[in-house]
Formats: C-alpha cells, structure tokens, sequence
C-alpha cells in the first residue's frame, strides 16, 4: 500500500491536516472555558476590585511624580500643602516676585485657584508684568484671572490703570484703559469710583490726550465717581503737557503764531475749569490742596504778564499769603481776544454732572491749602518774570519762618535767579551765608556772581563778590573755575562806577581800577594754587585743565595791564611780575602737550576783556529810522 512515494505522501498529508484540526478545536475550547469561569468569578470580585483600582490611582502621582508633572510643579504642590490661607499664598507670592521668580509665583497661583479664591495673588502678578512694562502679558493675565473663575476686584481695576499710565506705549494704553473702564461702566457688579476715574486720566495725561481725558471726566458723577482735587490737577497737568510739548518741539517746526494762539486757549480752558474748583471750593464740597493750586499756576505762568501777575491774588486767596498789588483772577468771561483782534468762545469743561452749588462764598467749611516747597517755587518764579523782585525776601520770610517751609536745592536756586533778575548782589550775599551746604553747587555760585556783575552801580558789588568767593572756598571741595572767571569780571565791571565818582580825573580813576584788579588777582592766587595741585596729573585732552588755562590767561592778561600801565606801586609789581612767569610756563606747557595730542591745535591770541581800561565808549548801534537814513544816502552816492 506504501510501495511508492507518491501513496505515502498522500496518507501523510491527510493525517497531519486531520490532527492539526483537531488540536485547533481543543484550544478553542478551552479559551472558551476560561473565559466563562473568569466571568463568573467577577461577579463576586467586582468591588473589592474597584477599591483597589481607586487606591492605586490616589497613591499613583505622589509615587511617582516624575511621570506625570515637573519638578517645578511638584515643588508648587508641595509649598501649598502648608500654604491654606488665601493671604499666606499672596504674601508668599509677593516675596516670590519681588525676588524675580515670575514663573513659580505664576505657578503657584494657578494652581491655588483651582480651590482657593485668590484674587489678591493675581493682582500681584499683574502688578508685576505691568510695572516691567509688559502690558499685553498683564492684560493675558487678567484675562486668564477671569477664564479660572477669579472674580477682579476694584483694586484689579486700580492695578490695571496704574500700570497702564507708566507703559512705554502709550497710546496702547489709553485705548485699553478706556476699553477696561467702559466696561466696568456697563457692569452691574463693580461700578468704577473717583480712584479709578482719576487712574484712567492720569493715563490719558501721560499719553497728552486731551479729547480722551475730557471724555473719561464727563462720566463724573455726584456720588460714587465724584470729582476731587486729584482729579482737577491731573486735568490741568495734561493741559500744560500738551502746550510744553509745542514749545519744546524741533525749531524748524514751531509755528510761533500757532503755539501762542495753542497758549491762549490753553490758558482760558483752565480758567474755565477753574471756575468750576472755585464754586466747588467755596461751598465746602472739595478741598484745594498746594498740588492743585500749582497745577493751575503753572499753566498761568505759560500765558502774558496780566495771567504771570494774577498767580499772587490766586495764593493770597487759596493759602491766605497776602500781596502788596491787588490783582484780582478772573476767568468767568467765555469769551476772550484771540490773535486776529476777534473774540472766541471758550469751551467750558464741566466735570459735575449734578445742579452747581449755591452755598455762601466764604463758608466755614473751606479750608485753606498749605504751602510748600511747589508753591515757594511757583511765587519765585512769578517775581522773576514779572520783575517785582522786591517782593522775594517778603514771600521768603513769610513760607520759611510762617510755615516753617525747609527751602529745597530748587528754591534755592530760585530765588537766587530772582535777585540776579534785581541786581541785588547784597541779599544774594546775605542769603547765601545762610544757605546749608548740601544744597550748594557750583551753578549756584555762578548765579551770585552774575548777579554783582550785573549790579554794576553799588559799591559795594565787589565786596559781595569777594564774600561770595570766600563761601565758595569754605563749602565747596574745589572751587569752581567758571565762577572764578566770572569774579575777575566783576573787578572788570566796576570801571563805570570808577569813572563815575572820580569824574574827569582820569589817571586817578585808572589808578583806582588797577588797585581793584591787583585786589581781585590776590583773591584768586589761593584757588589758582588749589587747582594747580588737582589738574597736576590731568592730561591735555581734561576738560578741567584746558578751563584752568582759560582761567590762568585772563589773569596773566590782567598782569600785563597792571604792571604795563603802572597802575600799582613798584613793591607790587615786583611781587606780581614771578606770579604771571609762573602762570605763562603753564600755558605754555599746556599748549606744547595739546600739539602733541591734537596736530592740528592752534593756540588762538589771548582774548580780551569785555571792559578795557580805556574808559572809551562803546559806540551805540543804529536803529529804525537811523539805518535808513543810511541806506538812502548810501544808495544817493551810489547813483
């Protein structure tokens, strides 16, 4: 039966595919088996199952924290573990940010929101992008705050207006402000207050937009968004903004006519307003404080000589400072003159919303607005520009020993320009024996000596010059080389009061003015010897050096006339004659080391003084009616 290959292969064949068959369907079967005892036994298991399957997945992330969030994140959980209280998680994020740690803060609060109501965290946070000037990502961050269900609070609002007036993109900010606040307008749940008012102009002061700012203060109510005194000044700061911005502008695009016109207005836009403080004020409804006051004189200061005056009847009668000349501020008229010779309306800005007050001028609720250093600053510089420098040591006196005012650098300095403006160089003397010394610099020095320069008509001017040099020496480190100059002219300016009281004695009167540069170069010999000492080491290329050689060439140029013209005794001169060698190898040297330094360098003559020796008259120039005279004559000898 199995004789060939061919009948063996074929049983084989059959067997196999038979057996093969068979161990398939044992398998089967018992799959089938299993499958029906593991049913059944889940029907007893289910439970216990599911417990174990719940534990597993509790226990899961804390076991292994590396599979499922960061490090960072992991830190974060942790740290609020121990961190329950809303307050604790602010006061942790604060010292977080103020540590620079934004993004651990950021963490942190994001997840405390998902159980905690953390809205003062947020704030933090926005507070920190905007202060940095990143205003997109603190708007992101208000946002999401409202997206996790953090509801904003008014401080929220507060924050954001803040921010957004020291962004360094302005006009973003104004428009985003304002998108912010119209909406907190048509919220039903936190309606804006006077804070949040005076936020978005301050905002819109920065930006110098005007149009947005008095849009933003006719919103103002009688209640809840009432306007106060921080209101008003931050209205009047961006009205002076935007008139210094013209003057201040490139001179190629001013337009003179344009700014004075833009001044005018400007100037009756706020009398306008200020009516509306004054009525205020009167009736006990708003308190005029020293910011206030300032904010509107500083606009008046901007205006002609009648608006500079007024600024004195508007302190005596918001601080109660009397004045000697009654001018009295009146703004009440709408109309005014422009520059054609017209009259135009004045807009009037109201910022009450209800009925204007009726209460008795005078009342007994208003209360007077202190002074300080804004306001000594600001009657400084009424007395300097309308000339009634007289009245400095009164309103002085009155601010520092009155109200006990403690003068700061500026009003120092103020009030020195204001006795430079009135020649009076015996009250800048008097006052600058007083003056602290750390208030002292150098510009206030060249200030007082301009001032016995210009006080050319006291005899005592060279005097309190001198005493102004000796203050310096005793207050300043090193004494100023500037000022030095300028003492050396002050010897210099006193020839027409020479010349005056000797009259037609002409020798004399030249014997008298060297005896005054002799002098003057004897009171320069200690500092031209302290400088020396300092500029040893400087190099030519010192800006302190080249002006210690301009100092040392004017006196050697002083040396030459006294000594040339005789006009001191032969002891003198023989005492002078080593000082002025000495000084001469100095420039000398000097001159030798910037040809080095600079090939170019051409040392130039010796300048002379403005005032010479000789006495001669300067010839007047020629004005109007005399210089066409003389181009008709000229143009008759030319035909």
């Amino acid at each position: 039966m199995f004789a060939c290959n061919a009948c063996l292969r074929t049983a084989l064949v059959g067997l196999i595919g038979h057996a093969f068959r068979m161990k398939t369907t044992s398998a089967t079967s018992r799959l089938a088996i299993a499958s029906n005892q593991s049913c059944r036994q889940r029907r007893y298991a289910t439970a216990a199952a599911l417990v174990e399957t719940a534990e597993q997945y509790a226990t899961r992330e804390d076991k292994m924290p590396s599979q499922r969030i960061s490090s960072r994140e992991w830190a974060a959980k942790k740290e609020l573990q121990y961190l329950t209280d809303p307050l604790h998680i602010a006061t942790h994020v604060q010292k977080l940010l103020r540590k620079g740690d934004f993004e651990k803060a950021a963490l942190i609060t994001r997840r405390a929101s998902k159980d905690l109501k953390v809205a003062v965290s947020w704030n933090h946070l926005i507070d920190h992008q905007l202060q940095h000037g990143k205003l997109h990502a603190g708007i992101k961050l208000f946002n999401e705050m409202k997206k996790r269900a953090i509801l904003p609070n008014s401080q929220t609002y507060t924050i954001i207006f803040r921010g957004c007036a020291v962004s360094p993109h302005p006009k973003l900010a104004v428009s985003e402000a304002i998108r912010i606040y119209n909406a907190m307008l048509a919220n039903s749940r936190i309606k804006p207050n006077t804070i949040h008012m005076n936020a978005v102009l301050q905002v819109c002061a920065k930006a110098r937009d005007l149009d947005s700012a008095f849009a933003i203060a006719k919103s103002a109510t009688d209640g809840l968004r009432a306007p106060d005194s921080y209101t008003y000044t931050t209205i009047f700061n961006a009205i002076r903004s935007t008139v210094s911005q013209r003057q201040n502008g490139p001179a190629q695009e001013v337009d003179i006519a344009e700014q004075e016109k833009a001044t005018q207005n400007a100037v009756k836009q706020a009398k306008s307003i200020w009516e509306e403080v004054m009525s205020k004020w009167r009736a006990g409804s708003m308190v005029i404080d020293e910011e206030l006051l300032c904010s509107m004189g500083r606009i008046l200061l901007l205006g002609t000589y009648h608006d500079v005056n007024s600024i004195q009847a508007l302190v005596e009668e918001t601080m109660m400072i009397p004045r000697e000349v009654e001018t009295a501020l009146r703004g009440s008229s709408s109309k005014g003159p422009n520059l054609d010779g017209a009259y135009t309306d004045v807009k009037s800005v109201t910022l009450s919303a209800g009925s204007e007050e009726t209460s008795a001028p005078r009342s007994t609720a208003m209360s007077h607005a202190l002074p300080g250093n804004n306001s000594l600053s600001m009657i400084l510089s009424v007395l300097e520009k309308t000339g009634k420098t007289t009245n400095a040591p009164r309103y002085w006196d009155i601010f520092t020993e009155k109200y006990h005012v403690v003068p700061d650098a500026n009003n120092w300095q103020l009030l020195f320009t204001v006795l430079r403006r009135g020649k009076n160089s015996a009250k800048t003397a008097l006052y600058l024996r007083v003056m602290p010394a750390e208030a002292m610099v150098p510009k206030t020095f060249r200030t007082a000596m301009s001032t016995c320069i210009r006080d050319i008509n006291n005899a005592y001017s060279f005097s309190n010059a001198t005493e102004v040099l000796q203050i310096m020496m005793a207050k300043l480190r090193n004494p100023d080389l500037m000022t030095l100059r300028l003492y050396l002219r002050v010897a210099y300016s006193n020839k027409h009061y020479i010349l005056k009281i000797h009259g037609e004695k002409i020798g004399t009167a030249m014997k008298a003015f060297g005896q005054r540069l002799a002098d003057a170069l004897d009171n320069l010999w200690e500092p031209y010897n302290v400088m020396i000492k300092q500029c040893k080491n400087d190099g030519p290329e010192s800006e302190t050096k080249r002006e210690l050689v301009a100092l040392i060439r004017k006196m050697i140029a002083a040396y030459d006339r006294i000594i040339s013209n005789h006009w001191v005794s032969p002891e003198a001169e023989e005492k002078y004659k080593p000082r002025r060698n000495d000084m001469n190898r100095v420039v000398v040297q000097h001159f030798e080391e910037m040809s080095k330094y600079d090939p170019n360098f051409k040392p130039d003559d010796l300048e002379e003084e403005d005032d010479s020796p000789d006495f001669k008259p300067r010839p007047r120039q020629k004005r109007g009616r005399a210089v066409k005279e003389e181009r008709a004559a000229t143009q008759s000898q030319t035909w």
